[in-house]
């Protein structure tokens, strides 16, 4: 015969971890209400920033972001990938410095230390 495999249902570990960690210690959710509220200011808020949401954004921006994303450290090319974008070399340079500014910060996010003294002198 033929079995026909069940679907598995859906794995809620992360969750749990996560729903866990703010009910132990509801002082978390400080940061994830500041950070939801710093998201919807800068990308979908109209009014409180100047210019448009970056839901109302042109399709030549969007292109341009998926051609830097394509040239991501001048990887494509340095290749010589055929689907290789001419980017602007400022731009270029601007969006590799603000992805690498922004990853030196990965280290933070997977500090599992549990006793984090302050290591500034004052």
């Amino acid at each position: 015969g033929f079995d026909i495999p069940e679907k598995a249902p859906p794995k809620t570990g992360f969750l749990k971890t996560l729903s866990s960690k703010f009910e132990a210690e509801p002082v978390r959710l400080i940061p994830l209400a500041m950070w939801v509220a710093y998201m919807y200011i800068l990308f979908i808020s109209d009014g409180i920033l100047p210019g448009v949401n970056a839901l109302a954004l042109e399709q030549r921006t969007w292109e341009e972001v998926r051609d830097l994303s394509i040239n991501f450290f001048l990887v494509s090319p340095l290749l010589h990938l055929p689907f290789s974008p001419v980017v602007h070399p400022m731009l270029e340079g601007v969006f590799n410095l603000l992805l690498s500014w922004a990853a030196m910060f990965a280290c933070f996010l997977s500090d599992e230390r549990k006793n984090k003294p302050n290591l500034l002198p004052f």
